[in-house]
């Protein structure tokens, strides 16, 4: 391949080649932990493996085991390994060891359940190369590999241990690279931000990373006990054929014969319509996740950190585009629907959210309600938490829209912006067919202004948008057609 050399370099672990291509180094599938197989599966993640000679980190990794994602009609698919060895790390670096640059490690989302920090769509070349970040991706356990809620298996909430291990070695060995292990910028999306969340939140957050980008964190949804998860828990284990007294069927079960019974149980309707809450969540314990995270900021215990925080405008659209029978809810329901979630005066709820939308479609009236109460409330909640305590905290709401009628600003549309590599996401249903100008200079502003906060703790830069900080004001920037801050309104 033309331009294309490897580079080797010493890691306090091990020898890695990476490859180097356009100034930007690339090293793939760098393990954090033991692959968690065989004896390992459903464990705590293990110390970070040692090796001797030169590692090939050349390839892409797997990414979990996974069925198929809710939004593949909105995201894309890729056609990709799936392994149960997938505690690696991806790593993109234009800079050499002694350079000291701004770290930004991503965690993905996909709902506990999908996605890969190793799938093409996120690659951090662009981020690299154009913006000068050391850019990490993590990939950790997913579904009922890394969030199980039995206490009958190696331990609960694995995936975010997962995290935390990933963490750490990038904490030890991130200045091999040329990062700064000072200026650690954590970023996620989705359930990747719903995990930032969590770890900022805990005893160890300040010395796993310094400031956190929360992009579409779900932080509304409220945790369960394990005795709460339970139900789910016993239908997945029925499903797969095993009692609460023989969990331990699942350490040895077939990676096909599980998926194939959680498609079983993924086919079944939702108990409340229009429900998206993912039946893999973390759980609450007594170790890593306490409380909820948004109860645990709000209380003050990530009065460290420094925070952008932000949403897109109709978040709910990616999950209910694929159900149009929304649209077919009578108001008695709709309001029935609305009462349920403990709005006492449903009635003026859906009256006040009728009168902002157009068209006032029963989907689109719920779909607001929900992007509010799981996604916008309580992220500002936190950024008002996260002021008060004198921390810097921006918000945003990206409010480009896709193409697609009903879709309009949807969860998981602010992706492309962020990575910069249009070639990619192009096929990508929610942004098909735009103007690759118009995408290409919103995402130059976008992942700048992402970039600036990495570096310096501060979102504003030369030739970015002016970005004021949340405070006393509640200033929020909305990133469209035409970049502006407004003052949000409950």
């Amino acid at each position: 391949m033309t331009g294309v050399e490897h580079v080797e370099l010493e890691t306090p672990f091990g020898r890695l080649r990476g490859v180097r291509s356009e100034g930007v180094t690339a090293f793939r599938r760098i393990p954090y932990a033991e692959a968690p197989v065989g004896r390992l599966r459903f464990e705590m993640p293990s110390s970070a493996p040692r090796w001797r000679g030169v590692r090939d980190a050349i390839a892409p990794g797997p990414i979990p085991p996974q069925n198929p994602s809710r939004l593949d009609a909105v995201m894309g698919t890729y056609d990709v390994e799936q392994s149960e060895d997938c505690l690696h790390l991806d790593i993109w670096t234009s800079h050499a060891e002694g350079h000291r640059a701004p770290v930004l490690v991503f965690i993905h989302g996909g709902a506990f359940m999908t996605g890969g920090g190793s799938l093409p769509c996120y690659d951090g070349g662009i981020l690299a190369k154009e913006n000068g970040l050391l850019v990490v991706n993590i990939s950790y356990r997913l579904g009922i590999f890394g969030f199980f809620s039995h206490p009958g298996l190696g331990g609960l909430n694995l995936g975010l241990h997962d995290q935390v291990a990933a963490l750490r070695w990038i904490a030890q060995a991130i200045s091999a690279f040329g990062g700064d292990p000072q200026r650690i910028t954590i970023i996620g999306q989705s359930a990747g931000a719903f995990s930032i969340a969590a770890l900022a939140a805990t005893e160890d957050g300040s010395r796993l990373f310094n400031r956190a980008i929360m992009m579409s964190a779900p932080v509304g949804i409220k945790l369960r006990t394990v005795e709460q998860a339970r139900p789910v828990a016993d239908a997945i284990l029925d499903v797969l054929g095993a009692g609460s007294n023989d969990v331990d069927k699942l350490r040895t079960m077939p990676v096909d014969r599980v998926f194939e019974g959680l498609r079983i149980l993924q086919r079944k309707p939702p108990a409340s319509p229009g429900d998206i809450t993912p039946p893999f969540m973390p759980v609450l314990d007594d170790a890593l996740v306490q409380r909820d995270p948004s109860e645990s900021i709000q209380m003050g215990r990530a009065h460290w950190c420094d925070m952008m925080i932000g949403v897109t405008r109709e978040e709910y659209a990616a999950f209910s585009i694929s159900n149009p029978s929304l649209d077919q809810l009578s108001d008695d329901a709709l309001e029935d629907l609305i009462r349920s979630q403990g709005e006492d005066d449903a009635r003026t709820t859906v009256s006040n959210l009728r009168s902002a939308r157009a068209p006032a479609t029963p989907r689109m009236i719920l779909g607001d309600f929900y992007s509010d109460r799981i996604f916008t409330k309580q992220s500002l909640q936190i950024a008002t938490t996260q002021s008060r305590l004198g921390r810097k905290a921006f918000t945003y709401s990206f409010d480009w829209q896709s193409s697609i009628p009903g879709l309009g600003a949807c969860h998981c549309i602010d992706l492309p912006f962020l990575f910069g590599n249009i070639d990619v996401w192009q096929a990508a249903p929610m942004v098909k067919g735009a103007d690759r100008r118009e995408v290409q200079d919103l995402s130059r502003l976008f992942r700048g202004s992402i970039a600036a906060f990495a570096e310096a703790g501060d979102p504003n830069g030369s030739g970015l948008p002016k970005w004021p900080a949340f405070a006393a004001e509640q200033t929020v920037l909305h990133f469209d057609r035409r970049v502006a801050a407004s003052r949000y309104v409950t």
